[in-house]
């Protein structure tokens, strides 16, 4: 029973059977079952890969045409205003149009002030014709009683 006694990997009681091309046969197994589980694993990999980057493709594709539509929505409001403002700028124009300048309004305002005085004048003038003829109609009644 020595350790060391010939047998190629086994004790003289029990063979392993393990013998230089099974463990060979064995090792490559293991060796070609893990390139089958990696090999799996990469492709699924690469699958969820193409998946995401197709999925994301989608996405921005939806997101920059959202984006072209607010863009779009937003020019056709900005157009609005801006019609709605020159709209709004044309009325005021033609209103200002309408208005007296100052020149005018001061030439008017002196024609007013002139008229109103002399119409004053001439109301202050029948004032005292009445005053006078009620003065003398009072007297010619004091004297003729």
């Amino acid at each position: 029973m020595s350790p060391a006694g010939g047998g190629g990997g086994h004790t003289e009681k029990e063979p392993s059977g393990w013998q230089i091309d099974t463990l060979k046969e064995y090792v490559e197994s293991l060796i070609n079952a893990a390139d089958t589980r990696y090999e799996q694993r990469f492709l699924a990999q690469e699958k969820a890969v193409r998946e995401a980057l197709a999925a994301q493709e989608k996405a921005v594709t939806a997101a920059l045409t959202a984006a072209e539509k607010a863009v779009a929505v937003a020019e056709r409001n900005a157009e609005a205003r801006r019609k709605g403002a020159n709209e709004w700028r044309g009325s005021m124009t033609d209103r200002e149009r309408n208005f007296v300048s100052r020149p005018e309004f001061e030439s008017l305002k002196e024609r007013l002030d002139r008229a109103e005085g002399v119409g004053k004048g001439i109301r202050d003038v029948w004032a005292w014709i009445i005053t006078a003829i009620t003065a003398i109609a009072a007297v010619a009644v004091f004297f003729i009683k």
